[in-house]
């Protein structure tokens, strides 16, 4: 007798697959514009406009490439909740450049990051890890931004 997927079980493939791609998203984009805002502002939205087609893009197909089923609603989830998660945080850096626009995009990925743990299951370890990486992350590509 086979066995049906329950709705749980979708369910809880849907979240893990946005929780993924959201964090990945996250991760890169605020690294990618720490690392590029001593560069000025046309330099930042030409990165992220790179990392969205690459990230964005590339998340969904690998997804989809990555599961025997061949999903496409579930490699659509992961390249939207990547794209997201890229474009919002860059939003800033259309209208402003700078400290200013440095300040609210990491602003943005820090709610990001808490909408993220609160959708990941578990309890206080899960935020300390996702704010950690976030945090980190982007510690670690300021620096190298104003290295280079």
């Amino acid at each position: 007798m086979m066995k049906r997927k329950s709705v749980e079980d979708t369910d809880s493939v849907t979240l893990t697959t946005t929780i993924f791609g959201a964090s990945d998203g996250l991760v890169a984009s605020i690294a990618l514009i720490l690392a590029t805002m001593t560069h000025g502002q046309r330099v930042v939205i030409a990165a992220v406009i790179g990392l969205l087609i690459a990230e964005g893009l590339g998340m969904a197909a690998s997804q989809f490439l990555s599961d025997p089923k061949r999903n496409l609603r579930q490699a659509m989830i992961m390249g939207v909740a990547t794209s997201l998660t890229i474009i919002v945080p860059a939003v800033p850096w259309i209208f402003s450049s700078g400290g200013v626009a440095s300040v609210f995009s990491c602003l943005i990925a820090l709610v990001f990051a808490g909408l993220i743990s609160r959708a990941r299951p578990g309890g206080w370890s899960t935020w300390l890890q996702t704010y950690g990486v976030l945090v980190g992350v982007g510690a670690i590509a300021a620096i190298a931004g104003r290295l280079t």
